[in-house]
């Protein structure tokens, strides 16, 4: 399977999302013909962009050179914007996920629907591993936001960046990472936040492999090389993601208690 973290990913949406009235919006960069099957065998699911642009994309995929395959992709950010727009009025609720993050618990958007409807502008995964480096903030990897408050708040996911080759600079404020202003918008505006917080019993790495709330799984740097700005060997990182992916394809169950400290540690990884 070329893509297992969103199978993974809607496999435990579905599992763990029963009784709610919702639909799942997933933004498509690769075009694969297998890949979109995959994600229309789930009920609830609408994959964007349409089937055109897909026959589009595969087409450039085809044309040689590092740049073409990307001519109709978007980047992260800019996914999210787009879905964020397509999302019907009729939603309440919009709920972001990574394709490598999912729920672990029956009761996740209970728990996330909840504390918004207690007076959180948002709630979500509270992303402060990387403090002081990066400000901590609700990750995109379980974000839970009332549809016309995000609309209203007129900001986007995407970091304010200026690309410089390869290189970039960031412009001042909170624009480290993906929908990182939206926590501090609303907040600037006087709206509370209802951080999920990091809730692991046993860590393998101080990213990877994470429980938040304990009612979503992140598992951090699922579809790139594990290079994090902090702590450094990339081929120590791609050891412990590796083995966690792994051990989440084979029995997620299973991952989930030892992190939780429920069952016997039998990674081969050694905890930090």
């Amino acid at each position: 399977m070329e893509y297992p973290w969103i199978d993974l990913c809607l496999r435990q949406i579905a599992r763990h999302s029963k009784g709610w009235d919702y639909e799942v919006f997933v933004f498509d960069n690769s075009h694969l013909k297998s890949h979109r099957k995959l994600m229309r065998a789930f009920e609830r699911v609408r994959v964007r962009p349409r089937n055109w642009v897909a026959v589009l994309g595969r087409i450039a995929n085809r044309i040689p050179g590092p740049y073409a395959g990307r001519l109709l992709e978007r980047r992260h950010p800019s996914a999210l914007d787009y879905l964020a727009e397509k999302v019907p009025s009729d939603f309440d609720y919009i709920v972001t996920l990574d394709n490598d993050s999912f729920p672990v618990r029956d009761d996740w958007l209970d728990v996330l629907v909840s504390e918004c409807e207690r007076g959180a502008a948002a709630a979500g995964v509270y992303r402060d591993e990387m403090a002081p480096d990066v400000d901590p903030f609700l990750h995109v990897s379980g974000l839970c936001v009332a549809r016309e408050d995000l609309h209203a708040l007129g900001v986007s996911f995407g970091r304010d960046i200026e690309y410089i080759g390869d290189q970039y600079k960031q412009d001042v404020g909170h624009n480290q990472d993906v929908g990182q202003k939206i926590t501090y918008e609303f907040i600037r505006l006087g709206r509370p936040i209802a951080p999920l917080e990091r809730s692991n019993k046993l860590n393998y790495h101080f990213v990877m492999g994470g429980i938040y709330g304990d009612v979503i799984y992140h598992h951090g740097a699922g579809g790139r090389r594990a290079k994090f700005r902090k702590a450094g060997d990339v081929d120590t990182n791609e050891r412990i993601s590796t083995t966690l992916r792994d051990a989440a394809f084979a029995d997620v169950d299973h991952l989930v208690a030892v992190l939780r400290g429920q069952a016997a540690n039998d990674l081969d990884l050694t905890p930090l």
